[in-house]
């Protein structure tokens, strides 16, 4: 995570050159990828920032025909503010947007809250996203997606196990996105920023992103602090790890 969007946009096209090299069809970011998770972002959410960069998202996505699902503020025309991930198919249309609707209360001091979880099909596959600590919300999910024929939940967030309760593996956190994943018949893929930047102290247990099989089989996990992409096929144990180097 860095603290502006050009930083980050950089990090986001060199994922999505990885991606492509590796013959992926879709590349997942984390929540808020565009602008970052931080105080600052009260500087860059805003449309004259935001949108250009998006357009550049979407504009690449098409040169290299690769789907990409990234956080990032949306707008809409009553002046609302969203914290919302980004479903873009590989030719660069924006097939669905989803709101963050379990927003924190310091959260929703910033954004609007969502209203509903809309499901698009990019790259071959069904998705949609569930936000963070929306994890914990796993009965609103699960009657918001059922019946949906969703075959993937991405995960997008900066989650780490929380050192107030006691330790356990695999965290409480991804429990609860394994009980979603059998609940649902979905794989979960979590896309968690690997650092901090508001408490860098904090930064210790991020990244480390789990993925789920439909069962609810944790599959493997990714390094902690971990900053690259990992490329896999869903469902399979293994994955190669790429350094992000733009």
């Amino acid at each position: 995570m860095h603290w502006d969007i050009c930083a980050n946009l950089a990090g986001i096209k060199a994922a999505m050159r990885i991606a492509q090299g590796e013959g992926a069809s879709l590349c997942a970011f984390a929540e808020l990828a565009l602008t970052g998770f931080h105080r600052r972002i009260v500087e860059w959410a805003h449309p004259h920032h935001v949108m250009p960069a998006l357009a550049e998202v979407q504009e690449m996505a098409a040169s290299l025909g690769l789907a990409v699902a990234l956080g990032a503020p949306t707008f809409s025309e009553a002046g609302e503010r969203f914290n919302s991930h980004l479903l873009v198919e590989s030719d660069g249309s924006l097939a669905a947007t989803v709101h963050k609707i379990g927003l924190t209360e310091p959260e929703a001091t910033f954004f609007s809250r969502g209203a509903t979880r809309p499901v698009a099909r990019i790259g071959g596959i069904t998705c949609t996203a569930v936000i963070c600590r929306e994890i914990e919300d796993q009965s609103e999910v699960t009657q918001q997606l059922a019946g949906r024929d969703v075959q993937l939940i991405l995960w997008p967030g900066q989650m780490r196990p929380d050192p107030a309760k006691p330790a356990q593996d695999p965290p409480e956190h991804v429990a609860q996105a394994q009980a979603l994943a059998s609940s649902l018949g979905a794989h979960v893929v979590q896309t968690n920023w690997p650092n901090a930047l508001n408490r860098p102290e904090e930064s210790a247990n991020t990244g480390h992103s789990a993925c789920i099989s439909p069962s609810g089989n944790l599959l493997f996990r990714l390094p902690m602090q971990g900053f690259g992409t990992a490329v896999f096929n869903l469902g399979e144990r293994t994955y190669t790890w790429c350094s992000n180097e733009a």
